[in-house]
């Protein structure tokens, strides 16, 4: 007679781990979308100040009397029209004169403007931008010495000099959520730009934390690390 397997608290650990590397990809991008998901709801939602004008609008459409709720669903829906003529509208030749127009309008406000550039060129160029944008947020790879080095976003085509001699400005992000991080100063040696390297291909690097190195990225053999 067959006895019954017994099992080991090493050996349930062990199934335990195994199943959560197993998950560990869909549990990653749940942790994302939760993280994106409650930034937009404390921007957009219903209690937030963009809430308030949208429900605010929908009231003009819903009546008075109408529940904050379905007022707020019917500001997203007017909202939601608008991006979606206006999407329609930029698909043509009309999105470069737009974009002039909206750069050149805003960019002009005081402090705003120093924030509406920047912004504008990261969005675009994660959205396949013109090209002189892509090549501006370029990729490259940084020194810091000791050997250690790193690869990070170019984030102009710029040389300065602050006191400490030419240098380069750089964005280093943070893994799994890429549009933040550490913009540095570094010295102009020390960066050199990645041209084979396309935005999206450092992106999907730190959304993985490094699972997934892009195709170019050559492997060395252990015999070649003695």
């Amino acid at each position: 007679m067959k006895l019954p397997r017994v099992y080991t608290f090493g050996t349930i650990t062990r199934a335990f781990l195994t199943g959560l590397a197993f998950l560990g990809p869909l549990l990653l991008t749940a942790i994302v979308l939760a993280w994106v998901f409650s930034q937009l709801i404390g921007f957009v939602g219903p209690d937030s100040l963009v809430g308030h004008v949208l429900t605010a609008g929908g009231r003009l459409f819903a009546g008075e009397r109408a529940h904050p709720l379905f007022s707020f669903a019917i500001g997203v829906l007017l909202v939601g029209a608008f991006v979606t003529a206006l999407g329609f509208l930029v698909q043509d030749r009309a999105k470069k004169a737009l974009e002039e127009w909206v750069d050149g309008m805003v960019g002009r406000i005081p402090l705003l403007g120093n924030v509406y550039r920047p912004v504008a060129q990261l969005l675009r160029s994660m959205g396949g931008g013109k090209a002189e944008e892509m090549q501006s947020m370029g990729v490259c790879r940084v020194e810091f010495g000791g050997g250690v080095e790193t690869i990070a976003f170019l984030a102009s085509a710029e040389t300065y000099d602050v006191g400490g001699g030419p240098a380069r400005l750089v964005l280093i992000p943070t893994a799994p959520v890429p549009i933040g991080g550490a913009l540095l100063l570094v010295a102009a040696h020390k960066v050199h730009p990645i041209p084979e390297m396309k935005f999206d291909d450092l992106a999907r690097l730190y959304l993985t934390m490094g699972m997934t190195p892009p195709a170019h990225f050559r492997t060395v053999a252990p015999a070649a690390l003695d």
